[in-house]
């Protein structure tokens, strides 16, 4: 009896059926489908032909071991009735997989892309490279993506060794160079922090032509993380999915950063590498005061 009740409580604590599986199982209400791949794994949720968002996996979604997993910006997209393919990684892959690459160069091939009349990629990070290397399949798409890499290959970009399980991956795979694939996309958001030296320099290898800079000073590497803590990340990748963000609303939509504790933190971090410690403290208390009298105000 005690093994059966570990039993139950192990399946409790994976969860249950995932939300996709809900729309795309044979009673569904959508066409669909999910391929895994080893490695890694495809969820396609048919909503019609008009908007088809692809998304990858970060770092943060990488290794979920729930039955009820779903990929990146799969609610968002779910909310809005679009198309969605989310693309799920279990290693820190950096989508270094020919598997992986075979299977969505077989979507290609097959027409897929062409199905819809718009086509956006979208992620973060490692998601952020995924989006602008494999953005090349569609091109003419649009492209969102959040303080992305545009390669670890070491001939390229040995610089940037903040993520060494990633720099272990096979980078001479194709699309292992987003700067070159990017090139075909329509438009590009590149939301990143200025302030990070290794992030503002991933992002000066891409092709300005195509590229909008939306420069979030003190968002750190977690962007989207803060936009979102922020309640301003659905809204940041709604106009940028469907072509209306600009730079000027972008920087309006961030006003409020000041408020929020990881921008506090990333500002604070960045004072003092600058040997700005006064600055930083200044920061602080400033932060301080607005959290009192917010409290104050309730």
């Amino acid at each position: 009896m005690g093994d059966s009740g570990s039993t139950e409580q192990g399946s409790e604590d994976l969860g249950g059926i995932p939300p996709w599986y809900r729309e795309i199982f044979p009673a569904g209400p959508s066409r669909g489908f999910f391929h895994n791949l080893g490695d890694h794994s495809a969820v396609f949720v048919d909503r019609g032909p008009g908007q088809l968002v692809v998304s990858f996996d970060n770092l943060a979604e990488a290794g979920g071991q729930r039955y009820d997993r779903e990929a990146w910006a799969a609610k968002f997209c779910a909310d809005r009735d679009w198309s969605h393919l989310g693309i799920l990684a279990q290693p820190p892959s950096w989508f270094r997989d020919m598997e992986l690459i075979s299977f969505l160069e077989g979507l290609r091939d097959s027409g897929f892309f062409k199905r819809f009349a718009r086509v956006a990629f979208c992620g973060t990070s490692m998601g952020g490279f995924g989006a602008l290397t494999f953005s090349s399949l569609a091109p003419g798409s649009t492209v969102v993506a959040f303080s992305p890499q545009t390669t670890l290959a070491r001939d390229k970009a040995g610089w940037d060794r903040r993520f060494r399980k990633g720099m272990r991956q096979d980078w001479s795979l194709p699309y292992s160079d987003a700067a070159e694939h990017a090139s075909c996309a329509g438009r590009i958001y590149l939301v990143y922090d200025p302030f990070l030296a290794l992030d503002r320099r991933q992002a000066g290898r891409l092709n300005p032509a195509n590229v909008v800079e939306l420069k979030g000073f003190g968002l750190g590497h977690k962007s989207a993380l803060l936009l979102r803590r922020m309640d301003r990340l659905k809204q940041v990748m709604e106009q940028g999915i469907t072509g209306q963000l600009t730079p000027e609303g972008f920087y309006r939509l961030i006003r409020n950063r000041k408020d929020v504790y990881l921008y506090r933190k990333n500002m604070e971090e960045h004072l003092q590498q600058r040997g700005r410690d006064a600055l930083a403290e200044q920061l602080t208390q400033a932060f301080k005061r607005r959290r009192k009298l917010a409290r104050a105000a309730r």
